[in-house]
């Protein structure tokens, strides 16, 4: 599997935010977000090969239950599934943040897994990337992630915010919306099933920050 960075931080955003958390960061992605923070672990070769054992072992230095498997995007890895199971049964919660491009038919409604899945919106230029039928399949217990950073993207959200059982989180484009702008939306239009956040870490260490 290739690994970019394994390290132990607080959840930055979505329903377990402010918990700590170990980050299994994985490298390579299908999509190439316009708004992207984390390229370093999409392009480029900064990774190492490690099999699940040694993933395994690494984590078990820490404490921490709660695990966050992202990227890139983590299940395009051809171990990830195997990875998934053996923190399960290690009595791990698993949080897999996908980009919403990838089926998530395996991963999805299993006990100890909360799927958090971005809808990437217009801004984004990979609103064609996204799979329908993800929507669907999203729990109660699941998240659906929206990034902003215009009116079109709000509308687009407000939209899709109706179509899954997930909890539903919003969070700005750095730099492209204020977050009062989003609220206002929020409360005009009545989206009183969606949660506004703000990257949680990018607040307690610099935004360009890696390892947190």
């Amino acid at each position: 599997m290739k690994i970019n960075e394994i390290f132990r931080s607080i959840s930055g955003e979505a329903r377990d935010a402010g918990f700590p958390a170990i980050f299994i960061r994985t490298h390579s992605c299908p999509l190439r977000c316009s708004y992207c923070d984390s390229l370093y672990a999409v392009e480029g070769n900064d990774f190492k090969t490690m099999s699940v054992d040694e993933i395994l072992e690494y984590i078990s230095k820490w404490t921490t239950k709660r695990i966050v498997f992202t990227g890139g995007e983590p299940l395009i890895q051809k171990d990830a599934l195997e990875l998934i199971d053996k923190l399960v049964e290690n009595d791990y919660q698993v949080e897999i943040e996908t980009c919403g491009a990838v089926p998530i038919t395996k991963v999805v409604g299993r006990e100890n897994i909360i799927v958090t899945m971005d809808w990437k919106c217009p801004s984004s230029d990979m609103r064609d990337k996204m799979l329908e039928d993800n929507l669907q399949l999203l729990q109660q217990t699941d998240t659906l992630k929206f990034v902003v950073g215009s009116k079109e993207d709000l509308d687009e959200m407000r939209e899709v915010s109706q179509r899954t059982a997930a909890q539903c989180f919003v969070s700005p484009v750095f730099g492209k919306i204020e977050p009062k702008e989003i609220v206002e939306y929020m409360l005009e239009n009545n989206l009183d099933n969606i949660k506004a956040q703000i990257q949680l870490h990018k607040v307690v260490w610099p935004s360009d920050m890696k390892g947190i």
